[in-house]
Parts: structure tokens; C-alpha cells; sequence
């Protein structure tokens, strides 16, 4: 959800007419964060530099300030020409896809759980998804030697192992959590404009519709390409000086910190699930690559060094704070110095907005409407929705843990180590493969259920809540 420079991720309606996946063309140095997989009924190419966008976590989609050039052909995963990102270039990217809003809530999550919990259970999570990640790597390269083409995205696996009903289901868990991204990015907009200015959370909730409403109307990524810049500049120095505030406010509020609570295991699991959720981005990722052999270490150790940055930025925050530690973490922020912080990350996540809607936009009108029908009153009404929900639901943390407990759990552990199990016969994997597949399922949905249920509990309750919805 951060800075980007000259990677291009377009989108590309797959044949079924249902699915969302990201095509990654790499040009020069580059990139952004796409928390989900969009889709677009024409295929681009680049052939200059641009900007993108983000969200936590990116889900999203990067545009470029110049959009040209052949349509897409997409053999044996490749998105038309291989892939010529460098190392540098890929990990830039995997950067920017996985870092996000998310790490806003991780200091309270932290506060919640206990800091040794917190990392443990954050980095717990971080080992499993980098697993399940690596596993779609593995299946597509197994579909491919069976001579399966254009597997170029999450839902193509899913087509291609299960049918039609497979790629239209993850599809419609990527639509759903990229909506559950973008409700996110107004009920942080909402929770600091009432922190900062006192006006009350409905004004500015529905506040938002009128502009994000013409907004999301475009029929061109390349008309957000402006937006996408501003906003990624704005969430990169965003996060940046919130951390340095947390240095500063240690000295000064600085109280006992606790070192783990079971009872909130839960919800700090399914924060660091949405803070890492990225699995629609690996195969486009792994195609950009100039050597995809590289990919799979080179994104272990990214990760890890993501996964890192999480645990410092969640332990500044609670080590500042301490149980007085506010999802999101800069609801604990005052000064100068934090109001203008506090407005560059609502802006850039506002802008952020409609960029993560153009893709689910196409999307559920091509389902819903059918095919290439484009309507303004029904994106308007998404829009509505959106803030609709965000104004029920102003815990910042609990939603994310809403998210991250339900819809990231079945795209990060559950389909794809089904997938996996189903690609290969039961003679060709080892006994700690099947073993650890099928656990996952299991801890999948019974995380999946309980952390779900303690989500919803505490959004009903509202107990943590910051802000009541008025």
C-alpha cells in the first residue's frame, strides 16, 4: 500500500468471464502493494514509468502514468514476455504488497496479547503463509509440466484443479476481501477526522461518498494514476514518522508492559493474517521475474524481513502506549507534527479507495449484470455500502481481525493447501506434507470459526472501542 515507482499491475478478466487476476509487467525500477487480484476486460502493457497504490494486507492495484502497447498473451505463466524484474525489482515489490495498513492495528494487537504473544503469533502466522505461498508456486509449476497455459493468477489454479466453480469461488473471496480492505480505509479516515477535529463519525463517513462516488467511475486505471502517487507518498511517510513518534512518546508515557495473553490469541493472529494477506499477488510476482528459480528464497527472506518490521512496529507502539495503546496506533498520537501525519494517511488512503474498487467494481458488474455492462448507480451504491458498514463498525482493530479471521484464513491457508493436495497424488508427497496440509485445513477452519466468532463478540460488545459510532 506504499510508494511505488515503474512496476505496471494491470488487470485481466480471465476466460470464464468471473475472474480477477493481476497481470505485473516490470519496466524500471518499481512498485506498490496489491492486497488482492483485480481485473480489467483489456490487457496493458507499459512502456513508461508511473505510480501505484496500496493495502494492508494490498491488496490493490499499481498504475502507470503511460499506458500502451500490445495486448497480453500469457503462456505457461509468464504474462506475454517473461519476466525481467531483477531481484531488487521483485523485492521492492514484495515489499510494498505486503506492507499496509494493517500495521497500523498490530500495536494494539500487541497491547492486547502481550508483546512476546505478539511476535510469537506474528511470526507463527508469517512462517504458515509463506508456506501456503510457496505452495501455489509449486502447483502451477506442476499444472504446467501437464501442459496447462495462462496460469497466471490465483483463480487460474483454481479453474484448472477444481473447474469453473473453483476459480469463481477464489475470486469472490479476493472481491470480498479487497471490499473488507477498502471499509478499512474509511474507518481509519473516519476514527482520526473525529480524533483531530471532534466532527461527528457519521458526517464524515458519509462524507466521503459524494467525491469517492465520482471517483470510482472511471472507466481507466491511468486517470488514478495521480491519485495512486499521492497516496503512496503520503502512507510511506505516514508509517515512517509514526514510528519516530513512538520513540519519542517512550520516554514520556512510557508504563509496565505485560508479556502474553491466551485469552486474545485469536485476535491477534487473524490482525497479523490481514497485515500479511498477499497470497493473490505471488504468482503475478513470481512471473515478473527475470529467473523465477530465485523467486521462492528471495521472497522467504522479504518476508521475513517484513514479518520483522511488523514486530518492531507493534512493540514501538505498546512499549510507548502500553494498555493505553488505540487501534489504530495513531489515535494515541497529538502535536502538530501528528495532526499532519493523521491527515496524510487519511489522504492517502482515501485515495487509496478507488483504485481498490475499480477492479471489484468490473468484477461484480460482469456477475451481476453481465458481461462489459457498466453502471454508475451500481458503483455508487458499492460506495455506499462501503461507508455503510464503516460507519457500524468503528473499532479499526476488530474489523481488521474480522477480516483477517475470516475471508484472509480460507485464501491463505484453506484453498491453497487443498489445492495442493488435490494437484498431486497422495505417492507424491511426503507424509510431513500431507501431514501439515491437512492440519492447516483443520486449523483453518477452526481458527476461521472461533477467531470469527470472537471478532463479531467483540464488534457487538464494542467494549474496545475508541469511538462509539456517533
Amino acid at each position: 500500500m506504499i510508494f511505488a515507482n515503474s512496476i505496471l499491475n494491470t488487470t485481466k478478466l480471465s476466460k470464464s468471464g468471473a475472474g480477477i487476476e493481476l497481470s505485473s509487467v516490470t519496466s524500471s525500477l518499481s512498485c506498490r502493494e496489491s492486497k488482492i487480484i483485480p481485473t480489467t476486460t483489456s490487457s496493458i502493457t507499459s512502456d513508461s514509468t508511473s505510480s501505484s497504490t496500496s493495502d494492508e494486507e494490498t491488496k490493490l492495484i499499481s498504475t502507470s502514468s503511460s499506458l500502451t502497447g500490445p495486448s497480453h498473451t500469457g503462456g505457461h505463466g509468464e504474462f506475454g514476455l517473461p519476466g525481467t524484474a531483477n531481484k531488487k525489482q521483485v523485492a521492492v515489490n514484495i515489499f510494498i504488497s505486503f506492507v499496509g495498513s494493517g500495521m497500523l492495528g498490530m500495536p494494539h494487537a500487541f497491547s492486547q496479547s502481550g508483546f512476546v504473544l505478539g511476535i510469537v503469533g506474528l511470526g507463527t502466522i508469517s512462517c504458515l503463509n509463506i508456506y501456503t505461498m510457496l505452495l501455489l508456486v509449486k502447483i502451477r509449476k506442476r499444472l504446467e509440466s501437464e501442459g496447462h497455459t495462462n496460469i497466471e493468477g490465483y483463480g487460474d489454479v483454481g479453474r484448472v484443479v477444481i473447474g469453473e466453480r473453483g476459480e469463481r469461488f477464489v475470486n469472490i473471496c479476493l472481491v470480498i476481501s479487497q471490499l473488507g480492505f477498502a471499509i478499512a480505509y474509511i474507518i481509519f479516515i473516519a476514527a482520526n477526522i473525529n480524533n483531530i477535529f471532534g466532527i461527528n463519525r457519521a458526517y464524515i463517513c458519509f462524507g466521503c461518498v459524494p467525491l469517492l462516488a465520482v471517483l470510482v467511475q472511471t472507466q481507466d486505471l491511468k486517470q488514478l494514476s495521480p491519485f495512486s502517487l499521492v497516496a503512496n507518498i503520503a502512507n510511506l511517510f505516514g508509517l515512517a514518522t509514526v514510528m519516530c513518534l513512538d520513540f519519542k512518546a517512550f520516554n514520556i508515557y512510557h508504563e509496565s508492559v505485560i508479556t502474553h495473553d491466551f485469552s486474545k490469541v485469536f485476535y491477534v493472529s487473524a490482525v497479523a493474517l490481514f497485515s500479511l494477506e498477499g497470497v493473490g499477488m505471488i504468482l503475478p510476482l513470481e512471473s515478473s521475474c527475470e529467473d523465477r528459480k530465485w523467486f521462492p528464497d528471495l521472497m522467504k527472506k522479504t518476508l521475513l524481513s517484513i514479518t520483522s518490521l511488523m514486530a518492531i512496529f507493534g512493540c514501538c507502539g505498546y512499549f510507548a502506549f502500553g494498555t493505553a495503546t488505540k487501534a489504530p496506533i495513531t489515535l494515541n498520537l497529538d502535536g502538530h507534527v501528528s495532526t499532519v501525519i493523521k491527515l496524510a494517511l487519511c489522504l492517502g488512503l482515501y485515495l487509496t479507495f478507488p483504485v481498490m474498487l475499480f477492479p471489484v467494481n468490473e468484477v461484480m458488474e460482469d456477475l451481476l449484470l453481465g458481461k462489459k455492462s457498466r453502471n454508475k448507480f451500481f458503483r455508487s451504491f458499492v460506495v455506499l455500502i462501503c461507508v455503510i458498514i464503516a460507519w457500524m463498525i468503528p473499532n479499526f482493530g476488530q474489523f481488521l481481525s474480522l477480516v483477517g479471521a475470516s475471508i484472509c484464513t480460507i485464501l491463505g491457508f484453506i484453498l491453497p493447501c487443498s489445492f495442493h493436495l488435490k494437484s498431486f497424488k497422495r505417492t507424491e508427497l511426503k507424509y510431513w506434507e500431507i501431514f501439515l496440509d491437512w492440519f492447516l485445513i483443520a486449523f483453518g477452519v477452526v481458527f476461521g470459526i472461533l477467531g470469527t466468532r470472537d471478532s463479531l463478540v467483540g464488534i457487538l460488545s464494542d467494549k474496545d472501542s475508541t469511538l462509539s459510532r456517533d
